[in-house]
């Protein structure tokens, strides 16, 4: 029954990953945080350049897939 795709659960990632994104995130709200208990400014400017660069990069990703689906059916 290892067979079975089901389209509607999403995939569960291996622990040792989960692991690690859950350390990051809790070194990342650590550091978010200043000495008054405040997210520093710093921090949220820090915060917006990941974004961006993981919007950039995900952008990358899109298009280049993209790109090779329109290849792969000929459609350009």
């Amino acid at each position: 029954m290892d067979n079975v795709i089901n389209l509607f659960s999403r995939r569960t990632a291996p622990k040792a990953a989960a692991q690690t994104r859950a350390s990051e995130a809790t070194q990342t709200n650590k550091s978010a945080v200043g000495s008054s208990g405040t997210p520093s400014t710093s921090s949220f400017s820090e915060a917006a350049e990941r974004n961006r660069a993981n919007q950039m990069r995900l952008r990358k990703e899109r298009e280049s897939a993209n790109k090779n689906v329109l290849k792969s059916y000929r459609i350009k």
